[in-house]
């Protein structure tokens, strides 16, 4: 599991995002500090159906256990709307690290699509 978006925040909340390959488990763990944020940049009132951002939305699918994203060409949409402009916080850095870890996610995602593999998501 790559870590590097949880560093320096141990004992806060994670997300973990991850799928299963010949019984190895590998994705990314990111604190919540930058899921929530990037999240809260994709929202739209109009959020598709099966998506990550009506999870976020109603608070559940991952908050409550593991998520398994069965839409992910929705979740890559949603992640492609991202927008810094509609964000309260105005930290140049820390947005910049939101879209690295954007940036990560959507390879991600796009691997497994390609590899056919389930793609799940948790709230820790």
């Amino acid at each position: 599991m790559d870590t590097r978006y949880y560093e320096g925040y141990e004992g806060e909340g994670k997300v973990k995002v991850w799928s299963e390959e010949s019984g190895n488990v590998y994705g990314m763990v990111i604190w919540c500090g930058f899921f929530n944020t990037i999240l809260d940049g994709c929202f739209n009132s109009k959020f598709q159906k099966n998506g990550i951002i009506e999870c976020y939305f109603n608070q559940e699918g991952f908050y409550d256990e593991k998520w398994e994203m069965k839409y992910p060409d929705i979740v890559l949409e949603e992640l492609d709307k991202f927008n810094e402009k509609s964000l309260d916080i105005r930290n140049e850095e820390f947005i910049k690290e939101c879209k690295e870890v954007i940036e990560q996610l959507v390879a991600f995602i796009n691997l497994n699509i390609r590899k056919e593999k389930n793609i799940y998501v948790e709230y820790e």
